[in-house]
């Protein structure tokens, strides 16, 4: 079994993105485990506490790296990986069976797997630090974009399944924005029907449901008796919100 000691690792972190990452340009842009990219520029905020007077808890608040960076370096979709028989320690040694199953299929040739490694196991840190604390928190991250779908499923199933309730509460919200409404959701274009909560949402977040031909079926603001809570009808056309971070299934 394999440690992973944290300052060889992160050296060996930045040197593998470094190669990875030459031939990208200068873009300011960071390539994630699902091998999509996420601009540094606008990375998501995270979210003021119920009384909007300090960030709520986030995986980002413990000065972890930001996992767009960790999570699985230079993992792009059709570069040539290692097979998993070749997947070993470069300084001797072996991985655990979940280390073997986080890496199959994710190390591209010339990197070092304990990069790679260190990327998925750095994100079942931060939400379990996180959850340990808030853990609508951990799942507000996922849902806003701090970590990905994607990376957070991969570690999570993995190396700490004990998260999968994060993981599930994450899939069923939906994070500020303009959706349609229908049977089932879709990550960033739909959501399903049912009741909703915004747990850490601003002094002004404000949320609207509508109805045929763009008609207010219900609307309502964080300052709203019940607080930031909103039902969306089998019938309803679609949801707007604004200041709310992440919507989580009530």
């Amino acid at each position: 079994m394999i440690r992973i000691h944290r300052r060889a690792a992160a050296a060996v972190l930045v040197t593998a993105a470094a190669v990875l990452l030459s031939g990208c340009g200068g873009g300011g842009h960071d390539t994630a485990a699902d091998g999509t990219t996420k601009d540094k520029a606008t990375a998501p905020v995270s979210a003021p506490s119920a009384g909007g007077t300090a960030p709520a808890p986030s995986a980002s608040s413990t000065g972890a790296p930001d996992p767009g960076t960790t999570e699985a370096p230079g993992s792009a979709a059709d570069a040539p990986k290692v097979p998993d028989a070749q997947l070993t320690p470069p300084g001797g040694g072996t991985f655990t069976a979940r280390q073997k199953t986080y890496l199959s299929g994710r190390v591209p040739k010339g990197t070092d797997p304990v990069a790679v490694l260190e990327g998925g196991q750095e994100i079942c840190d931060r939400l379990t630090r996180t959850a340990a604390t808030d853990k609508d928190a951990a799942a507000t991250a996922i849902v806003t974009g701090d970590i990905t779908m994607a990376g957070a499923e991969a570690a999570v199933d993995s190396l700490c399944p004990d998260l999968k309730p994060v993981i599930t509460a994450a899939s069923r919200g939906f994070a500020d924005g303009t959706f349609t409404v229908a049977a089932t959701a879709v990550a960033g274009k739909s959501v399903a029907p049912g009741h909703y909560r915004a747990p850490h949402p601003s002094p002004n977040c404000t949320w609207r449901v509508t109805g045929k031909g763009g008609s207010t079926l219900a609307s309502g603001s964080s300052g709203s008796p019940g607080g930031a809570r909103l039902t969306v009808p089998a019938g309803a056309r679609g949801v707007t919100s604004s200041g709310c971070y992440a919507w989580l299934a009530a």
